[in-house]
């Protein structure tokens, strides 16, 4: 196996917001249905029109990156999570979108490690992070959702999967991720990690 040639570290702020973004998953324990598909909407209307207002996109763009891209589909696929899943499970999977993908960006661009099966852009060390840390954070969050619904009474969230379901869930979207699928990879990891938790919830 080579490595990859070393390429230009992207800045950390973008990663860092697809990362923090995913905390508000934890709302989805407060929430009522109606609230929380109100949010995932909110989310779309701030990802498609106010964010193209403000001088933080230009900050967030990529050069080259049309309009069509990630800063767009990432709400649309957690809109779609919540739209689909318990609330459990669509954290679970809003965790492996947000925090695995930002850690593959980091740990892949600044750990050099050999090419995933010669990918031109994957290595073993972002791949790694993706699937360890995107399976931490979901089962994480997923647990923080069903605890959260718990104590509020508001929410039936359903059961939280288990770590193993969670680790499967982010192998599913780290091996996705790999297929260079336009015009980005959010809604095709998040279907990959909603697929893998919808699958094995006969597990439970």
């Amino acid at each position: 196996m080579t490595e990859p040639a070393p390429s230009p570290r992207p800045p950390l702020l973008r990663p860092a917001i697809h990362a923090a973004t995913g905390l508000v998953a934890l709302s989805l324990g407060l929430l009522p249905g109606p609230w929380a598909i109100a949010g995932g909407v909110f989310g779309v209307v701030s990802g498609w029109v106010i964010l193209p207002l403000l001088p933080l996109e230009r900050r967030l763009r990529r050069e080259g990156e049309p309009f069509l891209c990630g800063l767009r589909t990432y709400p649309i696929a957690v809109l779609a999570l919540i739209l689909w899943l318990p609330p459990a499970e669509a954290a679970a999977a809003w965790g492996i979108l947000a925090f695995g993908d930002a850690a593959a960006a980091i740990v892949g661009s600044r750990v050099r490690a050999p090419s995933l099966f010669g990918h031109p852009k994957a290595t073993w060390s972002g791949s790694s992070a993706h699937v360890v840390v995107g399976a931490i954070a979901a089962f994480g969050l997923a647990t923080g959702v069903e605890a959260l619904g718990a104590w509020s009474g508001l929410v039936d969230t359903g059961a939280a999967p288990d770590l193993l379901r969670c680790a499967l869930a982010a192998l599913g979207a780290a091996c996705l991720d790999l297929v260079p699928l336009p015009p980005d990879d959010n809604i095709p990891g998040a279907a990959a990690a909603g697929g893998v938790l919808h699958a094995t919830r006969a597990w439970m």
